[in-house]
């Protein structure tokens, strides 16, 4: 049986920097993960895998979904270093902040957020 362990997917997560500023970009443009992929030409599982730190991120990769977003690889790299400031992802935030709700708080906040 041949050694395929460099193209597969790896069991353990490592979270980086850059992980999290793809993320950013394909969220900023309001793109799920399989809209991505459908834009980007990658599968939604690569794209998953590369945000959640289970594939090794390597530049023709990283250009790849950048450019398909709509961004340069200098503003990767700004983002990446600080030089642009990207927001917290505040929906996910809020999200897991809600999953964490219990019922009765959850009712009040839904009665809240139908207010807007």
């Amino acid at each position: 049986m041949e050694n395929r362990t460099k193209k597969r997917r790896t069991a353990t997560k490592k979270m980086t920097k850059e992980a999290l500023v793809l993320r950013y970009l394909r969220e900023s443009r309001c793109l799920s993960m399989r809209k991505a992929a459908k834009v980007t030409g990658v599968s939604d599982a690569q794209i998953n895998h590369a945000e959640n730190g289970r594939k090794d991120l390597r530049p023709d990769f990283i250009l790849k979904l950048v450019v398909a977003y709509g961004y340069t690889y200098q503003d990767f790299l700004d983002f990446l270093n600080n030089k642009k400031e990207a927001p917290e992802h505040l929906l996910s935030e809020c999200i897991s902040i809600l999953k964490r709700l219990k019922s009765d708080k959850l009712k009040s906040v839904k009665t809240i957020l139908e207010s807007f």
